[in-house]
């Protein structure tokens, strides 16, 4: 079943297997209970996962790059993946391919995912502004193929003062797949809705955060003194492939730009312009939005938010 076929079916009323749940079946979790968690949560935590040398070794490279050209940090959060030096996304680059290989055999099995990831660091300023709208993050794979996970590393406590990442469970199974910063987002209509459903986790230092990049999520601005430093790194099966899509409003309304891209393309580019065709693989494939009322929204929270959590 195609993905927006069961998306109509689904506000038709119609018996249906999602299969956005279905793909994720196969697990990347050592642990049985963590990959059910996930599965219907669209996230989980896992406690005691990283040292004090690994967050240092994390810390160190953060003070590294904090003093190139073109970081600055003022009272937004800042994704060091955003910045449009290749030398700061380089340093981040091998810091993280230096500490998976010990993190990620802790909690994954790596017979089926690939320990060479990419990621970015996330900076949290104490400072009302510093929160992040609710909202979905960029389609990293072909999610009507596969899956991939964000692995969310804090380097300190998290707590409801220092801006705990909010999720609303469930979404990750929707299936808004064309997801990037050059595809509007699909809820941006929705956003007041959305916040009544979302809920707040705190963890440890030490302890990560494991999250669909489907699944719909927010942070709270740092309320706290001190700077909240974490990084995320970005679980992928072996063999993957990288996509990218773009919305180009010169195509038709009902198609969208889809690239086939590697590891440099998130190295160079802006993330906002249309990538480069002499370098990427474009198709054209079929784009149709969520167009769904109020109502028709709250159906489909309800319809896959875990009993627990309404």
């Amino acid at each position: 079943m195609g993905i927006r076929s069961f998306f109509r079916q689904f506000l038709e009323d119609k018996p249906t297997i999602n299969p956005h749940l279905e793909i994720r079946r196969e697990a990347f979790f050592q642990d049985a209970e963590k990959h059910a968690h996930y599965l219907k949560n669209g996230w989980c935590v896992i406690e005691n996962v990283v040292t004090p040398e690994e967050i240092a070794s994390f810390m160190n490279t953060f003070e590294e790059i904090s003093h190139l050209e073109g970081f600055e940090l003022d009272k937004n959060l800042l994704n060091s993946g955003r910045l449009f030096n290749p030398e700061i996304r380089r340093k981040t680059l091998d810091v993280i391919n230096l500490n998976t290989k010990t993190i990620l055999p802790r909690m994954f099995q790596m017979d089926k995912v690939d320990p060479h990831t990419g990621g970015a660091y996330q900076v949290k300023p104490p400072h009302i502004n510093s929160d992040l709208l609710i909202h979905q993050d960029s389609t990293v794979i072909d999610e009507e193929k596969d899956y991939c996970l964000f692995v969310w590393i804090p380097f300190c406590d998290v707590t409801l003062e220092n801006g705990p990442i909010s999720f609303l469970s469930g979404s990750h199974l929707w299936g808004n797949i064309q997801r990037s910063l050059g595809v509007p987002w699909q809820f941006r209509d929705h956003i007041k809705t959305l916040y009544k459903y979302v809920n707040p986790v705190t963890l440890k230092a030490g302890d990560v955060l494991v999250f669909d990049p489907a699944v719909i999520h927010s942070s709270a601005p740092n309320l706290s003194k001190e700077i909240r430093h974490a990084i995320t790194i970005t679980v992928l099966r072996k063999e993957y492939k990288l996509i990218y899509y773009f919305r180009n409003k010169d195509i038709a309304d009902d198609l969208i730009e889809k690239y086939e891209v590697d590891e440099t393309f998130y190295y160079n580019y802006d993330f906002i312009s249309k990538p480069d065709e002499s370098l990427w693989k474009k198709t054209i494939v079929k784009y149709e939005p969520f167009t769904l009322n109020t109502n028709q929204l709250e159906k489909l929270i309800k319809k896959n938010l875990p009993q627990e959590n309404q």
